[in-house]
């Protein structure tokens, strides 16, 4: 697969990362995920928050695993457009969701509007475990709580 128009926008950069650094961003997303049904119930903002990072975790994993890293520029857009180009068609629907929260969380961080309700959040941790499970597959590198089992 080819990056070359996200390299040239400056949105990416060749780097090497190691498997143990990919392996703590799993570890990252899989920690928010657990903050995400924790807070559910009393703090619903902060979950939604928690789930969608949960998603940019993995969402870096997956960019180091194939040689490159995010830069400054347009960072939470060109994660959800290389997990959309790796998982393709096949995970479309959790792409979606995963860009539909990054667009909700614009407004969340600075309007301090959100509209969601306790089931979509509870939706998005759910669909952001599915997303994570995909990436862990698709790479093959598991968290570091789940490597020691």
């Amino acid at each position: 697969m080819e990056f070359d128009d996200l390299v040239k926008s400056g949105q990416l950069k060749r780097e090497h990362t190691s498997e143990q650094k990919i392996a703590e961003f799993l570890q990252f997303a899989e920690d928010e995920v657990s903050a995400a049904k924790f807070n559910l119930s009393k703090f619903p903002l902060t979950a939604y928050k928690s789930a969608y990072d949960a998603l940019m975790h993995a969402g870096n994993a997956l960019i180091r695993y194939y040689g490159y890293r995010t830069t400054t520029k347009y960072t939470h857009l060109t994660v959800t457009e290389f997990v959309g180009r790796i998982l393709g068609k096949d995970y479309g629907n959790l792409v979606r969701v995963f860009k539909r929260m990054r667009h909700k969380r614009h407004p969340m961080l600075y309007e301090a509007k959100f509209s969601e309700s306790t089931y979509d959040i509870k939706r998005s941790i759910v669909n952001a475990e599915e997303l994570i499970r995909k990436i862990e597959s698709c790479i093959k590198i598991k968290p570091l709580q789940r490597r020691l089992f």
